[in-house]
């Protein structure tokens, strides 16, 4: 049975980078797949993949009512897909679980699913730069560092305090202009103080272009990078802080990232979640694998 998906425009690029993976890996399986996206098309690189608003209403209302009797939702649910459940069998997999699920619940973390919901490996590329220069080395010990700090901005004086003794600045992510690009800009570090699985997936494509994370232990990170694949934030005393940053400027975040980096390329290739994904559609669709 073919397979409709919708990709909504509340994933972040992290989280699109991850559903694109498993697209190309179930296309590469063999499955057939009917893409649409609710934002852009071009960073999530799928075949065939079409813009929902590029489409005019009547072709809309032709998807909603009569294609597809499989469909998979990726993020937050748009209005129409109530609709949509009345006629098809549907899966969805959200990365805020405070959504209500809509559809066979799917999670990418294997820590976190409960009973009911399926685990589903995600995919990670190695190409995946976001524009880093081909070749360039992630640190340069002429410049000064530059920490990412992502999750919780509240925290920010903090640890701009601890990074400005040691002759580095500290950005806001999120507020960033483009703060997933200056991931791949050279000597940055991704900061976590209150690691989620979604922010765990964003240091998992930052470890693959050699940038190292230091975060709060965290078991979606254990899962993601590997125990020994992060620089972890014993506490959120000031001192505690400044000899974290220390070691992951050091020896200690290149080691870290270079464990991460291998941890993840050999632990979650697009295959691996495309076929866990295979089986879920056969079940649901009746199919025999």
């Amino acid at each position: 049975m073919d397979c409709y998906w919708y990709i909504s425009e509340s994933l972040r690029p992290w989280e699109a980078a991850v559903a694109g993976a498993l697209a190309r890996g179930l296309i590469k399986a063999g499955v057939k797949i009917h893409p649409f996206s609710g934002c852009g098309t071009e960073s999530l690189a799928v075949p065939g993949l079409l813009s929902w608003r590029s489409l005019n209403a009547v072709e809309r209302l032709i998807t909603v009512a009569g294609k597809g009797k499989l469909w998979h939702l990726w993020g937050t649910p748009p209005k129409w897909w109530k609709l949509l459940r009345l006629r098809s069998r549907t899966i969805h997999t959200c990365f805020n679980r405070s959504l209500r699920w809509e559809g066979h619940p799917t999670v990418l973390s294997a820590v976190s699913y409960s009973s009911g919901e399926s685990y589903i490996p995600p995919a990670f590329e190695m190409k995946m730069s976001w524009g880093a220069e081909e070749g360039k080395e992630p640190y340069d010990e002429g410049r000064p560092g530059l920490f990412l700090l992502a999750g919780k901005p509240d925290e920010g004086r903090l640890y701009a305090e601890s990074a400005a003794s040691l002759s580095s600045m500290l950005l806001d992510f999120d507020r960033a202009e483009d703060g997933v690009k200056l991931l791949s800009s050279g000597n940055c570090v991704l900061l976590l103080p209150g690691p989620t699985p979604s922010l765990s997936l964003l240091a998992a494509f930052a470890a693959l272009m050699g940038v190292p994370t230091i975060a709060a232990c965290s078991p979606s990170l254990d899962e993601l990078l590997g125990k020994d694949g992060y620089v972890r934030l014993p506490s959120e005393n000031q001192e505690d802080v400044r000899e974290a940053f220390a070691l992951v400027l050091g020896e200690g975040g290149r080691s870290a990232s270079a464990f991460a980096r291998r941890y993840v390329s050999d632990s979650f290739p697009p295959d691996k979640g495309a076929k866990k994904l295979k089986e879920l559609y056969d079940a649901l669709s009746g199919e025999e694998n």
